[in-house]
């Protein structure tokens, strides 16, 4: 649910800015221009999965498994960075390339244990690493200017003390604005946008594609 309020919200505002902002006539950005940048992102956790630790009894007495606790998992929103090169194809449309790193926290809560023991909170500190590449859309070339993007990457998520690795492909999408200073050929910006990831395989106790929104704010510089 919020994942979905979050994309809705995201291009309900690129759409609304792209209509109602006049542009005035420019010929940069032009076929060639290059857009160097970065910015600090923000991903939003999700829910990790529960899993049971059982003991299978004797199989003679025909008695169900013995549950010894309950584990309910959760990866944390992080705090995160991320790098961009981009090429325009035409004075609308660019091809941008992509790298991303958050350091997330998966927390397992363990409870009903069967001794009794009182219930524990373990952590593990994460590092997730995306190389991938986006299409973009320019809504014009004026100071405002909003976008939208799509695209998808390669991940690699890696357990804290590199104890585990897990690979995977995501695609994201989503839209935002860029906000340039200046009107020369070579320009510095500000860039917010907004994606909705779609990972086949999350660090997790439940194998599925999982949604997360990633929100980012950084800066531009087109020459």
């Amino acid at each position: 649910m919020r994942a979905g309020s979050f994309a809705g919200l995201v291009l309900l505002l690129t759409a609304a800015a792209a209509s109602a902002q006049p542009y005035p006539r420019s010929d940069v950005p032009r076929r060639g221009s290059i857009e160097l940048g970065g910015s600090v992102t923000w991903s939003l956790g999700y829910d990790a999965g529960d899993r049971d630790a059982t003991e299978t009894p004797n199989s003679s007495t025909g008695a169900p498994p013995l549950t010894l606790f309950t584990t309910t998992s959760t990866v944390k929103d992080a705090i995160g960075a991320d790098a961009r090169v981009g090429v325009f194809v035409s004075n609308r449309v660019s091809v941008e390339g992509l790298f991303q790193y958050s350091r997330p926290v998966l927390e397992a809560s363990i409870a009903d244990d069967f001794e009794n023991a009182a219930p524990i909170v373990a952590s593990d500190q994460l590092s997730i690493y995306t190389f991938g590449g986006s299409v973009l859309y320019h809504f014009g070339s004026g100071g405002v200017v909003p976008f939208v993007a799509g695209g998808a990457g390669y991940m690699r998520q890696v357990h804290e003390g590199n104890s585990d690795v897990l690979t995977g492909t995501e695609f994201h999408g989503g839209g935002g604005l860029e906000i340039w200073m200046g009107e020369g050929a070579r320009r510095f910006g500000l860039r917010i946008d907004a994606q909705v990831s779609s990972r086949d395989k999350s660090i997790a106790f439940e194998d599925k594609r999982r949604i997360v929104p990633v929100l980012g704010f950084g800066a531009s510089y087109l020459f």
